[in-house]
């Protein structure tokens, strides 16, 4: 599981689904800065951290693997 495809993906639902990364930030104990460089910022490139992942995963009731690249069955 490629961790930037995943938070690429990330961010791209939390930008379709309007959710705010200040109160996503409140409610999952992820710091507003964190969120912001790996979700809300284009072209800053930072990664989600596995336990950011999961507790974002956790406050959005969403399936962190949801969000994997899918590979392609040989």
């Amino acid at each position: 599981m490629n961790t930037l495809t995943v938070t690429k993906n990330i961010a791209k639902y939390v930008k379709d689904m309007g959710i705010n990364i200040s109160e996503l930030s409140r409610k999952s104990g992820v710091a507003y800065g964190s969120l912001y460089a790996s979700l809300g910022a284009e072209g800053r490139g930072r990664e989600l951290k596995a336990d950011e992942l999961t507790d974002i995963c956790f406050v959005l009731r969403i399936n962190p693997m949801d969000f994997a690249e899918e590979k392609e069955v040989v």
